[in-house]
This record gives C-alpha cells, structure tokens and sequence, in this order.
C-alpha cells in the first residue's frame, strides 16, 4: 500500500497554534493556581490523631510531583513549538528527504 506525502505548513501551523493553546492555558491558569492559588496550601485534613502528618505528607509529595510533571509538559510544548516553527521555515526539506528515506526502510520499520 504506498502513500504519498506532501508537506503542509498550514497543518503545522495549525497545531502549532493549539499547542500554543494549550500552553497558555497551563501558564495562565494550571500553574498561578499550584504556584500562588488555592493549591498552594495543603487541605485540612481534620482531627484524627496522625491524620495531619500523614496527609499533609501526602499532599506535599502529590504537589511536588504534580509540579515537576507541569514543568516537564512546560517544555515539551516549548520545545514543540520551536520544532514545528523550524520545520516551516525550512519549508519542508527535511520531509522530502524523510520520505525518500522511507522507500528503503524494511516494512516493519515504519
């Protein structure tokens, strides 16, 4: 079954753009409401004995691994961003030569 491939860069700006979206709303909103919102602060988490220990112990880690897994999509979708734009500028020399590239590849490798 062959497929041709034609380079699009109105398709890559489309994603780009809802990439961008979508980081805007990760540094407008998701990240002010962990770093300085209401998510900043542990819960109470009531009256029990141990309770509090161990939940606010809970609550710091799920925040501290809930911050670092933001940042990391953070960069992914900078550096999403920045790889899309290069590849509009390029105007599509690095996909001509992928897809010449593809016809010697063994199937199972696509």
């Amino acid at each position: 079954m062959a497929t041709s491939r034609t380079f699009d860069p109105a398709a890559l700006e489309r994603y780009q753009q809802f990439l961008g979206e979508l980081l805007e709303e990760l540094e407008g909103e998701i990240i002010p409401s962990l770093r300085d919102g209401t998510l900043k602060k542990a819960p109470a988490f009531g009256s029990a004995p141990g309770a509090y220990q161990n939940a606010s112990e809970q609550y710091a880690e799920f925040h501290a691994t809930t911050w670092r897994n933001l940042q990391y999509l953070r960069g992914t979708l900078h550096g999403m961003i920045a790889g899309l734009q290069s590849a509009i500028e390029d105007g599509g020399e690095v996909e001509a030569w992928v897809s010449s590239q593809m016809s010697i590849l063994p199937q199972g490798d696509l």
